[in-house]
């Protein structure tokens, strides 16, 4: 089918003959060719419409108010292949109204009231020969319905029964579609699935079960499954048949949001690719059951540890293919020795909301494939990565653990680390090479992947010169670190690098940092500090938002920010004591709007000890009027004191002659 191009409300969009002689659009330029097809959605058409091209493919009659479904004059339309009467309120379909439609390949029926009318009563859809998908999700369907609804479709590939009232899948259900290859049951109730309900259906690779009301899934034997969405259950266990007829072909797994007490036994599942099992209430065992052999022991969870046979070469192992591993909001508590050690694989491990206290890689080429590690929001307090493990690892997430006291060179071995986020943590910086740090401090310098660095609320203390050296961040995040004393030199070697700068929080009244000589610098977060003064931009830099709310600045003169002209894009500045007068540099970027100054609400300034007042409001006149009444103030008060002196002097030469005369006189 070719673009699609809406008409005006009230009128089909169909295609224009050769020569247009249709008199609906005499008055119009003719509407594209749409490819045979025709878009009625929207028009509050109570039936079908007649009149339409008779060799149409494609109609769509969507959000409309039909309520049945007639051969006529649907039926004259022979050639359509695509039919949607979703969103409509039909609850009749006459019967054999789509056995006239020969070439008919798709049918949307979703969102009527299939359920509550004559459809079922008449036949249902009746034998569909040709139909490849079959939409009828959200018809308050239920069990024992859809198989009379249901007719033969030999050829039908693709069917949604989702958003229905579903409870039981029986064993006949799906009789009359051997071909089906995509099946949809989500936002059902389904709490029973009869064995043998999916045997009629060899070529099933998608299942979606999702938002069902199912508690357990045992001996799973859809050997010819490549996709299975089980997630929004309530199922407690999962299990393979124990001796399946030929090899799984499943890839994708979604068992998130079930109530899962142990990890579920895949062993039987080597090709998996994808497993999500996040949100349930997994812990993982401490150690091997007795005997030591066990595959034996699912009930345990370690059916499917893939560690449990050293002599099988990594390909041989359970979940050697795995790529995508979510564990996250379970309940695990530590990770067993050797568990990760065979997913050769795997390249994204989520172990986030947890109850980790500890986590190790320490074998050489463990996890050599993995590239993001998510460990946050755990309880973790060690933390041992081994030189040569987690070869390909580029984002590492820890924040709100409780690591402190770490190995020095706890991440120098992280080859390919570039992303690093310890928020939420109390982790020290050391200073630069060879220099002497406090006991538990962890080296960032040296560090020649990493990027970004997150260091937010560690209750730092110091920020030693060098911290960073040789490692060439483009954003570095030290906010929230009350007291902070960032020590002249501490962010040298950034210099070239530095995009993104955050200090917010921190309490800083004096910021030693030379900021203009950060020539790639694009965002700098100053926020909620006692700043009152700002280093001198007097060269054109790459700065374009520097947010200085909640700091003490009275005054940005033109001399220190002229530099910004040409780069700033947008200035926080809520929160400070700004001077109505003497922040000229400030009123002319409000004027003329090169920069968005607070954009959400006006900047407040003050004259003197006067009210405040909107500087947008501000003119040049009043602080010249100010400044005429300051010097009338000063000539007054000079001409006071030197007539206070004069009148003092005098004073004093009186006095003084009485004194002599008075002593002349006695003589």
């Amino acid at each position: 089918m070719g673009p699609q191009v809406i008409l005006p409300r009230g009128a089909c969009l169909v295609p224009p003959p050769a020569a247009p002689t249709n008199a609906h659009c005499s008055s119009c330029p003719p509407p594209p060719q749409v490819d045979k097809e025709v878009l009625c959605q929207g028009l509050s058409l109570l039936q079908v419409p007649s009149g339409l091209p008779r060799d149409i493919e494609a109609l769509n009659l969507s959000g409309n108010q039909l309520r049945s479904i007639l051969a006529s004059p649907l039926g004259f339309y022979t050639a359509i292949r695509h039919l949607d009467l979703s969103t409509n309120e039909i609850s009749f379909l006459q019967p054999g109204v789509f056995q006239a439609l020969p070439h008919l390949e798709h049918i949307n029926l979703a969102h009527n009231r299939l359920a509550v009318g004559t459809a079922l009563s008449t036949g249902g859809l009746g034998p569909l020969p040709h139909v490849l998908s079959l939409d009828l999700s959200g018809n308050s369907l239920y069990s024992g319905l859809v198989e009379r609804l249901l007719g033969e479709a030999p050829a039908l590939r693709s069917l949604s029964l989702a958003e229905n009232s579903l409870t039981r899948l029986a064993r006949h259900t799906f009789g009359g579609t051997p071909a089906l290859e995509r099946l949809d049951l989500h936002s059902n109730v389904l709490m029973d699935i009869e064995d043998g309900a999916f045997d009629a259906l060899p070529r099933l690779a998608h299942l979606n079960l999702s938002r069902n009301s199912l508690t357990c899934i045992s001996d799973f034997s859809l050997q010819q499954l490549r996709v299975l969405d089980l997630s929004c259950n309530s199922i407690e266990a999962f299990q393979t048949a124990p001796e399946p007829r030929a090899e799984y072909q499943l890839t994708w797994l979604d068992l998130r949001e079930n109530k899962l007490l142990h990890f579920p036994d895949l062993a039987a599942l080597p090709r998996l690719t994808f497993l999500n099992v996040s949100n349930n209430l997994i812990r993982l065992p401490a150690g091997p059951p007795p005997g030591g052999e066990g595959l034996h022991a699912p009930s345990e969870g370690w059916s499917a540890l893939p560690l449990l046979n050293p002599s099988r070469n990594a390909s041989a192992h359970p979940l050697s293919q795995l790529l995508n591993l979510d564990l996250s909001y379970n309940e695990i508590e530590l990770i067993p020795q050797g568990f990760l050690e065979h997913l050769t694989s795997l390249r994204f491990l989520n172990l986030s909301r947890n109850c980790l206290r500890a986590f190790e890689a320490q074998r050489a080429g463990s996890l050599p494939c993995l590239v993001l590690l998510d460990v946050s929001h755990n309880a973790l307090e060690m933390l041992e990565l081994g030189a040569r493990a987690l070869g390909s690892l580029r984002t590492l997430l820890l924040q709100d653990n409780a690591l402190r006291d770490l190995p020095p060179y706890t991440f120098a071995g992280l080859v390919s680390l570039q992303r690093l986020n310890l928020q939420g943590n109390r982790v020290s910086p050391c200073g630069g090479p060879g220099e002497p740090g406090p006991p538990g401090c962890v080296a960032f310098s040296g560090i020649s992947s990493l990027r970004i660095l997150n260091l937010v609320d560690n209750e730092m203390e110091m920020l030693r010169a060098g911290a960073f050296l040789h490692t060439p961040l483009t954003e570095l995040d030290l906010s929230a670190n009350p007291g902070l004393d960032v020590a002249i030199g501490a962010l040298a070697g950034l210099e070239a690098s530095l995009e993104v700068l955050a200090l917010q929080g921190n309490g800083l009244a004096v910021l030693q940092v030379d900021l203009p000589c950060f020539s790639c610098l694009k965002r700098l977060n100053l926020a909620e500090n006692r700043l009152s003064r700002l280093p001198a931009w007097t060269q054109a830099v790459s700065l374009e938002v520097l947010d200085l709310r909640n700091n003490s600045f009275s005054l940005l003169p033109g001399s220190a920010m002229g530099g910004l002209e040409t780069s700033l894009r947008r200035l926080y500045l809520q929160g400070n004591p700004l001077s109505c007068c003497g922040n000229g540099w400030l009123a002319s970027q409000l004027h003329q709007g090169r920069v968005d100054v607070d954009a959400t609400q006006d900047l407040i300034c003050r004259f003197g000890s006067q009210e405040e007042v909107s500087l947008s409001h501000v003119r040049p006149e009043d602080c010249e009027k100010g400044g005429l009444k300051t010097v009338n103030l000063i000539i007054i008060l000079t001409f006071t004191l030197v007539a206070a002196i004069l009148l003092t002097t005098l004073a004093t030469c009186c006095c003084v002659r009485r004194q002599k005369f008075n002593q002349q006189f006695k003589a």
